[in-house]
Formats: structure tokens, sequence, C-alpha cells
């Protein structure tokens, strides 16, 4: 299952959070079994912040580290640039790492990301669930995230229209879960997805 979905900024300086969705047990304050190594008057809410601050800044550190790497390496600055103009795009960065179980995530977790202009995306899943359909619906949610709001440039509209967020979720990441969608599956979605935001 997906504990939580973030988007923030990922720009050198202070990370922003821009919106996070919390699954499951998370989303109840459940600290997975886990007693006596935070103080007791540390609320669920609280928890929760922390824990996408440590997941956003995860996230910052490696996007970053990524760029460091590519602007040391001309050759492949250079396919970088020549893909985003070939595309008419950004050619977005991903990449996935582990968060231990500790004082913050009871048992183990991973995420998954993907950064494009100054917006990141991540999904922090369960241990057992499979990091490539992760990676599948991240980058699914990230499409209809450019497609239905300006996140490459204007990242701050998602605190503007919240409900264009949630509305995706809830067709393409319902409850948390992840799903198998085909080809056909998710044009279907996509269309239902049209016509909620259309109000029709």
């Amino acid at each position: 299952m997906v504990r939580s979905l973030i988007i923030q900024t990922v720009t050198p300086g202070p990370c922003r959070i821009l919106y996070a969705q919390i699954y499951g047990s998370d989303a109840h304050g459940d600290k997975h079994g886990q007693t006596g190594s935070l103080a007791p008057q540390t609320s669920a809410r609280g928890l929760q912040k922390e824990q996408v601050a440590a997941v956003a800044r995860q996230v910052q550190s490696e996007c970053s580290f990524q760029l460091h790497c590519a602007a040391s390496d001309p050759v492949g600055e250079e396919v970088r640039r020549h893909l985003s103009q070939e595309e008419g795009a950004i050619v977005p960065q991903t990449g996935t790492f582990q968060m231990p179980p500790g004082e913050l995530f009871g048992s183990k977790t991973f995420a998954v990301w993907q950064t494009a202009g100054n917006c990141g995306l991540s999904l922090v899943c369960d241990s057992h669930e499979n990091r490539q359909q992760a990676a599948a619906a991240l980058s699914q949610i990230f499409k209809l995230l450019k497609l239905h709001l300006r996140v490459l440039h204007q990242p701050d509209e998602v605190l503007q229209k919240p409900e264009k967020v949630a509305a995706i979720l809830h067709h393409f990441l319902p409850q948390g879960q992840l799903l198998f969608l085909n080809s056909r599956a998710v044009r279907h979605k996509e269309k239902e997805l049209e016509l909620m935001l259309s109000g029709k």
C-alpha cells in the first residue's frame, strides 16, 4: 500500500510542501507498533509532518545530487538538452530510496520520486509493494498534474486548486492502492476524470 503522496518544490533553498496525502493507518496516526521512542506529547499529526518533511528533504537532496552529476558530465547534459528540445518538454529526473525503520517509520518503506521544473512528486510505499508499479503510477499522476495544473512553472497552483489533485488521486490512487491498469483502462479513467473536473 502507498503510505503517502507528497508534492513539493525542489529548487535550492527551503523545501516547501505543497500537498501531502496520508493513507491507511498513517492517516490515523498509527505508529506501526512502535512505542517509547517518541516523546508522549508528540501528536500523530506532528509525526506525519515529520515523515513528510523527511521524505521531501531526501527527494530534494537526491534531485540536487543528480543535477550536480549531470553538470559535471557534458555528454550526458547535452543528451538531456537534446531530448528536452526534441520533445518540447522538460526531461524529468527520477529515483528511489529506502526509509529504514526508526523513530519516523515503524517499518521499512521505500519512496519513488520524479521531478521536473520546480515540482517534485513522491510516493512512500510499504516495502512489499512493486517498485515498477509504483513508478508507473507516479508517472501517470505526474502526467495528469502537468495536464491539469501548471506544476512545472507554477507549482503553487497546487495550493490554489487542491480539489484537482484530489480528483486525480481519487481515480488513479484510490485509498492509496496501486492499480494494475492497461492502456484502455487508463483512457477510461482519464475520461472519467475529465468529466469530474468539468462538472458534468
